[in-house]
């Protein structure tokens, strides 16, 4: 099984059990309580209770079919949305209660998100799409500042920045460089892209994703040999492969 599917079951497993541990538990108290004011408000807790489980267990069982096919139909897409919406916060706090790493739910809150961009079946005119990237891909002994142009970038080739630039140019898409979450929410602002394709940590990926909830976002993992925000770098050739799947005019 995914690892991250795996630490996703397993977080669910541990969320039923404790929805079902209050059931049983609200259930005996109901039984052996006497006070009718009592029984009834048992009862409302209960039935609250039995029916937030049972939407978990639906939202959850298709959020781990859309993981594993790698597709949604179209007529689910919203009902995919919401169930991963609704089922991510209660997953994530199990998973945090036992100790499974943040950044494997993150990074599975992405991929079904990617999965679901993707199934929508729209594809975007190059003017339309923005590629943000993150500063940390720059190396850091480069004395050239990027974020506010990257045209200011030598393409020295120490660095994928370059080879981004270049990318965006063939493409005809627009590109900018983040210096962080909120500096890249103020692009998305400021440019009004019809699509996103970011770069960037599971953190910033995920609250990104989260917040950016009019525009659709892919979000693609930077890689950190020398560690988080230090020198990062990203396959540009399977970013090109995801890229273009979006565009409505595929350039050669």
């Amino acid at each position: 099984m995914d690892s991250k599917l795996k630490y996703f079951y397993s977080g669910t497993v541990f969320t039923v059990v404790a929805l079902v541990f209050t059931i049983f538990t609200l259930v005996a108290f109901y039984t052996y309580q006497n006070i009718r004011a009592y029984n009834y408000i048992l009862l409302a807790l209960l039935a609250i209770i039995i029916f937030v489980t049972l939407m978990f267990v639906a939202a959850v069982l298709m959020v781990m079919h859309v993981y594993r096919h790698k597709r949604v139909d179209r007529r689910l897409l919203r009902f995919t949305r919401m169930s991963l919406h609704f089922s991510l916060p209660l997953v994530y706090l199990a998973s945090r209660i036992s100790k499974v790493s943040k950044d494997v739910m993150r990074g599975f809150y992405i991929d079904v998100n990617n999965i679901i961009v993707e199934s929508t079946g729209t594809r975007y005119m190059p003017g339309d799409v923005l590629l943000l990237l993150p500063h940390c891909l720059q190396d850091s002994r480069c004395q050239h500042k990027i974020t506010n142009d990257i045209g200011n970038c030598r393409r020295c080739g120490n660095c994928c920045i370059g080879e981004l630039a270049e990318l965006s140019e063939k493409l005809g898409v627009k590109i900018f460089v983040a210096t962080g979450g909120t500096a890249a929410r103020n692009i998305i602002c400021r440019s009004n892209p019809g699509f996103v394709f970011s770069v960037a940590c599971e953190r910033d990926l995920f609250s990104g994703i989260r917040d950016m909830k009019n525009v659709p976002v892919i979000g693609m993992l930077n890689e950190r040999p020398k560690g988080p925000c230090n020198n990062t770098v990203v396959n540009v050739r399977e970013l090109e492969k995801k890229l273009r799947k979006m565009l409505l005019d595929d350039i050669d």
